[in-house]
């Protein structure tokens, strides 16, 4: 049983591995971002939300992706380079959500409890905003 959890486990990171690589490789909007250094500190009660909500909208990504790609070059490139990028970035994003909920208490792995990823929320991506 634990053999099978291992090779279960070990899928799982091997198959994340080859979702990410494709995706920074075409996103080269990486590239030319600064990084944000955040002044706010951050509660344990706010990392526990964070990661929440990051868990539950990680699938946003995707659809997220594929529309600002589509946008930026054409439908085509949306459907294939935006759906590995954001496969990729969903995959980041609820990783990032269930260390934030499993540390909470800690100050691992930033001081201050600061986010892991940029931006904080999917929503708070740039592309077309729904809401005023």
């Amino acid at each position: 049983m634990r053999i099978k959890a291992t090779i279960i486990l070990a899928t799982i990171l091997f198959s994340a591995l080859l979702l990410e690589f494709p995706c920074r490789a075409f996103a080269e909007n990486y590239s030319t971002k600064t990084p944000v250094v955040s002044s706010k500190t951050y509660s344990w009660q706010d990392k526990i939300k964070r990661g929440g909500m990051n868990i539950i909208s990680s699938p946003v990504e995707i659809a997220r992706q594929i529309q600002i790609t589509s946008e930026e070059k054409n439908l085509a490139q949306g459907w294939t380079v935006g759906l590995l990028e954001g496969l990729g970035q969903g995959f980041l994003r609820f990783g990032a959500g269930v260390v934030d909920v499993v540390t909470c208490p800690f100050d691992f792995p930033k001081e201050q409890k600061a986010p892991l990823i940029e931006p904080e929320y999917v929503w708070e991506k740039p592309g077309v905003k729904y809401s005023s």
